[in-house]
């Protein structure tokens, strides 16, 4: 392992808590690793040499023509090896934080057994799916919870916590929307009191969990790590989680759907907080946040789009948040299963049954019982 890093970070595609923006689908944070002198003198290079206008580099500014491509593209190669970035896409990222605020309270006690059955990506993906293909009532209820967690109003919850079903709602929808229903008290007083309100304001807005992910994958390079980071607001308010890694020299991993991951990392010092303007470092990774973010779109196709879109392997971390289809298909027992324990927990709630007793011992029951009889079910 190395020594030390100095490590620079920042975005492309940043709407904040609204996921739902229009003209922004996808989030990415990136990171470079280099020093102030290295990376002064690459932006000087690539501003002389493109004739870049206002003495910055602002990858979005750049991405508009080839010469600009061409440009972030000579960055993006001097810096090879030294990059990390992680991406989302922002309907998926808003799903999954459905399932972590929606779900997790009534299932909290046992929550790890049902993310090792991947049940967290089935329903996320199911509301994904539905939210793409715009279900009303589906853009009715993440609309209300996007504002509800952005104010902590609860009154603005209507349409997930209303009984009346509307036409063109999927039946699978309808069984979490169910769910919600039945159980909205235990819902209610897990958030209640922290959306909405500080740090709570910034709960949808994904920079501080990809920055933490990203500076944990650094952490199993690097020793020591001095982060800087373009300012936001989010991180201005909350850096709490952050300022527990200084000096911390534990390695600690968990387990997610049987992979180990990190999390944890060692910082010298506190996150700084800079004017990209002024650090250099920043500014190639305002490049390469913007080169990755264009290359994800698929519509992009041109040489660099997919030149870029070849090394999305070698450059994206594990943990970048988008909708995977086959926690969605039908003719895998995996899913078939997932729909069971759906269908099993709505049960439950409805009779007052305990949703977490001896649930184990039923997907057990139902994870045999597919092995001898799958079930037929239509996508």
């Amino acid at each position: 392992m190395k020594t030390e890093a100095s490590i620079y970070f920042d975005e492309s595609g940043y709407t904040g808590n609204n996921l739902l923006h229009p003209d922004q689908k996808l989030f990415s944070y990136a990171s470079v690793v280099t020093d102030d002198d290295e990376a002064k003198t690459l932006v000087e290079h690539i501003i002389n040499k493109y004739n870049i206008q206002n003495g910055e580099i602002k990858g979005k500014n750049l991405l508009k023509g080839v010469r600009g491509r061409r440009a972030i593209d000579e960055i993006i190669q001097a810096l090879r090896g030294r990059i990390k970035v992680s991406i989302s896409n922002k309907k998926y990222a808003l799903a999954g934080k459905f399932f972590e605020y929606i779900f997790e309270p009534p299932l909290q006690k046992i929550n790890s057994l049902f993310y090792g059955l991947n049940f967290h990506k089935f329903v996320s993906n199911i509301l994904y799916v539905e939210l793409v293909a715009k279900s009303a009532m589906a853009e009715d209820i993440f609309k209300d919870f996007e504002s509800f967690m952005r104010s902590g109003d609860v009154r603005g919850l209507t349409a997930l916590f209303s009984s009346n079903k509307q036409l063109g709602m999927s039946p699978i929808m309808e069984q979490i929307s169910e769910f919600a229903i039945l159980h909205k008290t235990a819902i209610m007083e897990e958030i209640d009191g922290y959306v909405g309100v500080n740090a709570g304001k910034w709960v949808l807005d994904l920079t501080n969990t990809t920055l933490f992910s990203l500076l944990a994958q650094w952490g199993q390079e690097y020793e020591v790590l001095t982060a800087y980071c373009d300012y936001s607001k989010p991180l201005s308010e909350d850096q709490e989680i952050f300022n527990t890694m200084i000096g911390n020299t534990k390695k600690i991993f968990t387990n997610l759907a049987g992979l180990e991951m990190p999390i944890t990392f060692n910082l010298a010092e506190p996150i700084n907080l800079v004017d990209s303007k002024i650090v250099h470092g920043v500014q190639l990774a305002d490049a390469v946040a913007a080169a990755f973010v264009y290359a994800c779109d698929e519509q992009n196709t041109d040489e660099y789009a997919l030149k870029w879109r070849s090394m999305i392997d070698e450059v994206i971390i594990y943990g970048s948040v988008f909708p995977d289809m086959e926690h969605l298909d039908l003719k895998k027992l995996a899913v078939q299963r997932n729909v069971l324990i759906l269908i099993e927990l709505v049960e439950r709630s409805k009779n007052g049954i305990s949703l977490t007793h001896e649930i184990d011992k039923y997907i057990t029951y139902i994870s045999q019982l597919l092995l001898e009889r799958p079930l037929n079910l239509k996508c």
